[in-house]
């Protein structure tokens, strides 16, 4: 009897979380692990189920068509390759960050044959981090310097967001569209972008809507399924299995605990966890109201604002008075910090009389 059966129960779980061997079977099947030992004909496999399991298997010789060897230089430099090309926004701490990993790859495999490879990705993310910490940013695949961004900054950051709502929402991802519009809201409600896409926002919740409703009223069957799937098993499998679930469901739990510690609104899902979507569910159905009933003709027009501000401040011949009321105005606007603070730092030191 051949004792690498796979659990169909739990298919997803049964992929390795660390880097391993692979052994391809006959009859298709993939396993990751080690080798612990061979007992005449078998060998005696180390597979990983989960994080924290570990399963002991025993593979025929015979059965295996393929064996092979984990190169972890390999391995790591294929999770460093995912570093570039680098995202639209994307924050000096997050390349600073980026940069430690390859580094790490660098001093950890100095001979490795991926060695010039991974240093063009540090040498890529080090000038886009030069540009970020100056004041540029990265938008639609391209680096904008600080002197570029400057005079449309509050709109050019509010398209950026536009772009990462709209391209999660293509992907449906759904959790990243909605997370990428409460940026949009809170941030930028005085842009064209978010004026724009309104009704981008409405067609993204009322489909999202739909998926958690229909999540929802399959909730009871889907857990009664899993639970006869389980009983089905024989005792050793099944006790792996309710530990495999176990262990899955409290990181996932962990998750979205930190998620919330973050702030967030649009939680992760996961289908056989009811309360978060029932939380999901009512704030859609709220945000769905609020967006169709909203009065946009006293909407703040800050990205006019901070546009015709900047103008004044770097008119040649712009006088105090002048300069001093197109501050003002941008006070008065609700801006946020950050760009009243770029719009100072815009202001002559020596108007004219």
């Amino acid at each position: 009897m051949k004792t690498y059966r796979l659990f169909r129960i739990l298919p997803a779980l049964l992929v390795a979380t660390a880097a391993a061997d692979t052994f391809e079977l006959k009859d298709g099947t993939k396993l990751e692990g080690s080798i612990l030992r061979e007992e005449g004909a078998n060998y005696i496999l180390s597979v990983q189920i989960t994080k924290s399991i570990k399963d002991e298997r025993t593979v025929p010789k015979a059965d295996v068509v393929k064996h092979t060897r984990e190169r972890k230089d390999e391995t790591e430099f294929e999770e460093i390759s995912k570093l570039v090309p680098t995202p639209d926004l994307k924050s000096a701490e997050a390349y600073a960050a980026d940069i430690r990993k390859v580094e790490g790859f660098l001093n950890r495999y100095p001979d490795s044959p991926r060695k010039k490879d991974a240093a063009k990705i540090l040498d890529t993310l080090a000038d886009e981090l030069d540009v970020v910490r100056e004041g540029g940013v990265k938008f639609e695949g391209k680096m904008i310097s600080a002197s570029e961004r400057t005079p449309k900054a509050y709109g050019l950051d509010a398209s950026i967001v536009a772009r990462q709502f709209n391209d999660s929402a293509s992907r449906n991802d759904f959790v990243g569209a909605l997370r990428a519009w409460v940026k949009l809201e809170t941030g930028f409600a005085g842009s064209k972008a978010y004026r724009e896409n309104i009704p981008n926002a409405l067609r993204v919740m009322k489909t999202y809507q739909g998926l958690v409703t229909s999540t929802l009223a399959g909730f009871d069957a889907r857990t009664k399924e899993r639970a006869s799937g389980l009983a089905g098993m024989d005792t050793g499998d099944r006790a792996r299995s309710e530990q495999a679930i176990k262990d899955e469901q409290n990181a996932y739990m962990a998750r979205v605990t930190k998620e919330k510690a973050e702030g967030h609104k649009w939680l992760s899902l996961d289908p056989y966890v009811k309360q978060p979507l029932d939380e999901t569910k009512r704030h859609l159905d709220s945000e769905i109201r609020r967006l169709s009933n909203l009065n946009l003709e006293n909407a703040p027009k800050t990205e006019e604002i901070y546009e015709e501000t900047y103008a004044t401040l770097t008119r040649e011949g712009a006088t105090k008075p002048e300069i001093d009321a197109a501050l003002s105005k941008a006070k008065g606007s609700s801006m946020p910090a950050p760009y009243l603070e770029l719009l100072m730092k815009a202001a002559p030191a020596a108007p004219a009389p």
